[in-house]
Parts: C-alpha cells; structure tokens; sequence
C-alpha cells in the first residue's frame, strides 16, 4: 500500500509539476513579447510623424539614411523604412538597402507613412537587432532553465514529502492490520496506539474498542464455560455416586433406594431449571423470544405477580408491602416475560430477607429533561443482609454468586438475576441495583421501563 500511495503522489507530483512549468512559460513567453511590443510602440510613436515630415519636405526618400541610422541609435531599435513599392531605402543593417522587404518584416513593428496628401509613401518596421534578439532567446532559454531546475526541485522535495506522508499513512495501517491478524489468532489483548484525531486514530480507536468488546466477549465465555461445567460437575457427581451405589448393591434396601431416587430426582430437577433458563437467556440474546406487548397497567402486573409469594409471607414471617399508585400510565410490555422479572426479583429478596424483615414493592413514574422519554419505574426492596458494594456490578452476570461458597441445596443456578436484565433489556428498559451492604438495610432493584 506504502508504494501504491507513494507511486500515486508521484505521478501527480510529476503532472502538477509539468502544467504548472508548461504555464509559466507560455505566460513569461507572452508576457516578454508583449513587453517589447509595448516597449517599441512607445518608442517609435514620433518616427512616423518625422519621416512623414521628411518626406513632405523633400518630396522624395533620398538622403534619408542618415535620419534612419539617428532614430535608430536614439530608440534603441533596428529601423528599416521601405517605399510605397516596398523596397527598402533605408535601414540599420546597411545590407538590406534596396532589397525588397521579403520575409525581413517578421521581426519588428509596422507602422504606416503618410504624405501631405493622406496618402501612403512608404511603410517603417521598428524591430529587434540581431543582437538584441539573441539576448531575447538568451533570456528565455535562462528562463526555461530556471523553470526545469524549480521544476525538479520542487518535484524532489515533494517526493521526499510524499514518502513522509505516503508513510505517516500506511504505517498506522500496518499496525492495525498487524494487531488484526493477532486478534484473529485469539490474542485479545492487542492494542492499536496511534496519535491524532484524524480519519486513521478514528479507525484505530474503534479497532481497540472493539478488541476490548471481543476480549470481555471471550471472558464471558470462558466464565460461562466453567460455571456450566462447575454446576453441572456436583448433580452428576451426585447421580453418579447413587446410580454406580444401586448397580453394585450398596444401596439394597427399599428405604434407601427411595431416598436415592428422592435425590436424584432433586438434582435432575436442578439440571432442568438450569437448562430452561440458560435456553431462555440464549432466546432473550438472540431475539429468539418474541415479545408479544400489550398495554397493562404496572398496579396490575404487580400485584399479580405478588400474588404467588403469599404464603412464604406467612410462613416466613414478613412483612410486604405493595406501595404502587392505581392511576399510573399503562405500559406495553409482554406480561408473562415482565412478570417473570418480577418474580425473580422478588424471589431473591425473600430468599435474603430473615423472619420479620420487610419486603416494599413500590412504582411511579420518572419525568426526564425535554424531548426524552419518561420512564415508569419498579422498585423491590428488601431488609436482607444486602450485597457489599465491591459485588454490585457484577450480580447481573450469568452463574455470579455473591457468595460462591454458599451450598446449593436451594436449587439456585446464578441465572436470575441474568434473566431480569435480559428481559428489561429486550423491552428497551434498564435495570439497576443499590445495596450498602449493611445487615438490615438490604438491597434495592429498581427497574425503569420506557413509556414510549
């Protein structure tokens, strides 16, 4: 690319260079002659009116040749005067007198010679010597000179400024194709470092984002990969040990057996949840899931989704509170997905709420500046030991566990906060959680849902 870019100033270098040198030389051409045109024109204007008064006077040409050779001298010019009949009666170059002016008016300014009478007698041509006329195509051979020299110069220093650019171009290039080629080898960590703000930095900012989005991509991955296979390792290992415990005989008795199969049943059933949400989460990424929106209003879906706590309330011994305002807007939303985020995120402050805390669902609507969308927001909050601060951008992470040794006798797969987000995200809304991990003070998931 460095040549072809290189190869591409050159030529239009070289082109430039060449009309530009072409120009200036037609012009200087033109401009000189004209300059002498004017020049002998303001010099010659009283030598017709002389040799016309020669002429009146005398009545004939002879004897002018003297009065030639003055003008001459005093113009600074080459002067030849031919008669009517256009042979030449006088002129500076001796030579000529009486020849026929021929091709000799070539050079020279031609200007008319007038009797008493009006009438013609005789023509003069005011020219350039031999002398001067070589001078002339000295000068502009110098200045044809002078033209290539600039010319080849100016062209050197744009090649050399070419080379500069051509290069200060295709080594950021370069660089971004070399770290390209890395991070197709699965070498994310590879950062493009160019300087500027030009179209160049531009693509390589965006390259280094996009590594970084690649990279965390990978992460995620690689977390996914092993938090799959580190719950799927304890039911297996589970199963396993009952299933290898009745073929060897170990587990004989009926009691046993039935406790055995009560286990495994507990651990398939673990297996499937798990397998269900991470289907469900793969659908909500995907755009597999199809909202189905309808207009409902939030005291409705709430309430309906509190519904199906209402006797761990009781046996709990809870306090739940449901603070939503019956005239809030209705919102388009797909009711069995939202409600499903509701109960997942109710789910989890009773799961972390001891007996006689305090469970609030509460709900309003959020005015932004002008020209936003406004938001109707649903809070859960609980009296639970919270989440310390340092694990709050993480708990929305697929198999995240704030406190990953916590034994898994309850069934929980780390996935339901993950659905929460998937499903707020996929109605265009956010969700956010609030905690100062303070016992007591619990934890707050707030969810904002576009009006719009």
């Amino acid at each position: 690319m460095a040549r072809r870019l290189l190869l591409s100033y050159l030529a239009l270098i070289s082109l430039t260079v060449a009309l530009l040198a072409f120009i200036v030389q037609l012009a200087t051409r033109q401009t000189f002659s004209r300059y002498l045109s004017d020049q002998a024109a303001a010099h010659s204007e009283m030598l017709p009116v002389m040799l016309s008064g020669y002429y009146t006077e005398r009545g004939s040409w002879d004897g002018i040749q003297s009065s030639v050779d003055q003008a001459s001298l005093l113009i600074g010019a080459q002067v030849t005067l031919a008669d009517e009949d256009g042979r030449i009666v006088a002129a500076s170059v001796r030579e000529w007198v009486g020849q026929g002016m021929g091709d000799k008016s070539e050079f020279g300014l031609v200007l008319p010679v007038l009797g008493s009478a009006g009438k013609q007698v005789g023509t003069v041509y005011v020219g350039r010597s031999l002398a001067q006329q070589r001078a002339d195509q000295a000068f502009l051979a110098s200045t044809t000179r002078a033209l290539i020299i600039a010319g080849l110069l100016v062209a050197l220093l744009s090649a050399a400024l070419g080379v500069v650019l051509s290069r200060s171009i295709s080594r950021p290039l370069l660089k971004v194709s070399q770290a390209a080629d890395q991070v197709a080898r699965g070498d994310y960590s590879v950062r493009v470092s160019v300087k500027g703000r030009d179209e160049i930095s531009i693509l390589a900012n965006a390259f280094n984002r996009m590594a970084e989005g690649m990279a965390e991509i990978e992460k995620l991955r690689r977390d996914l990969l092993a938090n799959i296979s580190h719950d799927l390792r304890t039911p297996l290992t589970v199963l396993t040990g009952y299933l290898e415990g009745l073929r060897s005989g170990q587990i004989a008795d009926r009691r046993s057996a039935e406790l055995s199969f009560e286990a495994m049943q507990t651990e398939v059933q673990h297996l499937q949840r798990m397998a269900s949400k991470l289907r469900q989460i793969s659908a909500l990424d995907g755009g597999g899931r199809t909202l189905s929106r309808l207009p409902l209003l939030p005291s409705v879906l709430i309430q309906y989704a509190a519904n199906r706590f209402t006797a761990i309330v009781h046996e709990k011994g809870l306090e739940f509170v449901v603070d939503v305002p019956e005239n809030l807007p209705l919102i388009a939303v797909d009711q069995e997905g939202l409600a499903q985020a509701l109960q997942n995120l109710l789910e989890n402050a009773f799961r972390h709420t001891p007996a006689g805390g305090v469970i609030t669902v509460s709900a309003g609507v959020m005015a932004l500046p002008k020209d936003s969308p406004a938001y109707v927001w649903i809070a859960v909050q609980d009296t639970g030991e919270g989440i310390p601060p340092e694990h709050l951008p993480y708990v929305f992470e697929r198999f995240y566990r704030v406190d990953p040794a916590r034994n898994r006798e309850d069934g929980r797969t780390g996935l339901g906060l993950s659905i929460v987000k998937a499903i707020i995200e996929a109605h265009g809304g956010q969700v956010r959680a609030e905690s100062e991990g303070v016992p007591g003070q619990g934890s707050k998931f707030t969810i904002m849902l576009p009006l719009s």
